[in-house]
């Protein structure tokens, strides 16, 4: 519970001690006036005191007696920068006419520094169900979680004001965004991978089982010249057979190599990570996903569409918290893969026994892209350790924070 809302039940509490004393030396002072006074106008004073404290005995006690308080996410699954609208509904069981609620929504400890916790007056009378809305703009990536509701009452004249948090609990993902990619070299249409097949590539049209768009690379004979006559651009045939590349991705976590960053580089790790399952999922391309932050993250490769929202999940989650170095990591992952599979490393460090690591792997026969992003310019060593690499045969795509926003072909012409 946030500070703000702390103060505010602690100012109920107060509010609520003084007003009953102050109803109780109402009815007093009423009374002893009626009995030493005597005549109508004094017993009818008494009387509508007592009866006004009935009331605010009744309504102290029926605030919270038969209410009901429900919370609705618009949408569970939202993208970075989106908006999620939030529904609260309070229901009470009896007709019993009360003064106001006030609700209070605490935020998630991530949004606490970027806005406001949500608060809502009331005003029931003898109305049994209300309903609130309230939005949360241009929500970072990231799990959020809504938890209790803190709802005050009071009656109509300030006597009487009580609160109480009703235990709701509601999460959300926030998705990271992606670009949509094009193109990417290791998706160039060529046999890779260990995908079971009964035979090799065939242009059997029996074997058709759908058509892509064309991408480059692609052979004349499998253009599909009569969808691509539709005028929707060259088409190419998928056929049933045909065996898939496979992508494994090892995403870096460990806190030291984003220490002293700018806090944004990160995100872009996290968003090029998006693109690229993004752009596997929609060719498709089986692919898996590494990481190791507090605990492992290993989710080995598949196509479906709940296996996209799977490693979308944890792209929601992850943080750069991770302690192993990130080396051990790809080493030690790496000896479970099979052969013939693209190994693709999204990392902001070219720390020696990485760097060491990669070229070890492009020496064993394996298929390694790099990705390095960065947010400031490349120095001179960082140059030379890619020009390395490249030598040794492994792909290396440098990323800057202001190239993302453009990103649409990897690799290729």
């Amino acid at each position: 519970m946030s500070r703000s809302v702390e103060r505010t039940v602690s100012g109920n509490v107060r509010q609520r001690k003084y007003g009953k004393y102050k109803i109780a030396l109402l009815v007093l002072i009423t009374y002893v006036f009626a009995k030493f006074q005597g005549g109508f106008a004094s017993w009818f004073l008494f009387y509508s005191s007592l009866t006004f404290a009935s009331y605010e005995a009744l309504t102290y006690l029926l605030m919270f007696a038969t209410l009901e308080v429900e919370r609705e996410i618009e949408a569970s699954r939202l993208r970075d920068g989106e908006d999620v609208v939030v529904t609260l509904r309070l229901r009470r069981k009896i007709w019993f006419p009360l003064g106001w609620y006030l609700l209070v929504e605490p935020l998630p400890d991530k949004l606490a520094g970027y806005y406001e916790p949500h608060r809502e007056l009331l005003f029931p009378g003898f109305r049994r169900e209300m309903e609130v809305r309230y939005v949360i703009p241009s929500l970072p990536r990231g799990h959020y979680v809504l938890q209790e509701c803190v709802v005050s009452a009071g009656d109509f004249f300030g006597f009487i004001q009580r609160s109480k948090a009703f235990p709701i609990t509601n999460d959300f993902l926030v998705y990271p965004s992606y670009r949509k990619i094009t193109h990417w070299a290791t998706g160039d249409g060529r046999i890779s991978g260990v995908v079971p097949v009964p035979h090799r590539r065939s242009d059997d049209i029996a074997a058709v089982r759908g058509v892509r768009d064309y991408q480059w690379g692609d052979r004349l004979s499998q253009i599909h010249w009569r969808a691509s006559a539709r005028g929707l651009g060259l088409k190419t045939k998928e056929f049933e057979h045909q065996a898939m590349n496979q992508v494994v991705f090892f995403f870096d976590v460990n806190k030291l190599a984003y220490a002293g960053q700018d806090p944004q580089l990160f995100e872009l790790a996290v968003k090029l990570a998006a693109s690229l399952v993004y752009y596997c999922s929609r060719r498709p391309f089986p692919f898996g996903f590494i990481y190791h932050a507090q605990q492992r993250v290993a989710i080995p490769t598949g196509g479906t569409q709940a296996h996209f929202f799977r490693v979308f999940d944890q792209l929601a989650h992850v943080m750069p918290d991770g302690d192993e170095p990130f080396s051990q990591v790809i080493g030690r992952e790496a000896l479970e893969i099979p052969l013939g599979m693209t190994l693709a490393v999204i990392t902001p460090s070219l720390e020696q026994r990485v760097v060491a690591q990669l070229m070890e792997l492009s020496r064993s026969g394996r298929n390694v892209h790099l990705f390095l992003v960065h947010a400031k310019p490349l120095s001179g060593e960082e140059q030379r350790v890619l020009h390395m690499l490249t030598a040794a045969k492994v792909v290396c795509r440098p990323l800057h924070l202001s190239e993302f926003a453009e990103l649409k072909r990897i690799g290729g012409v």
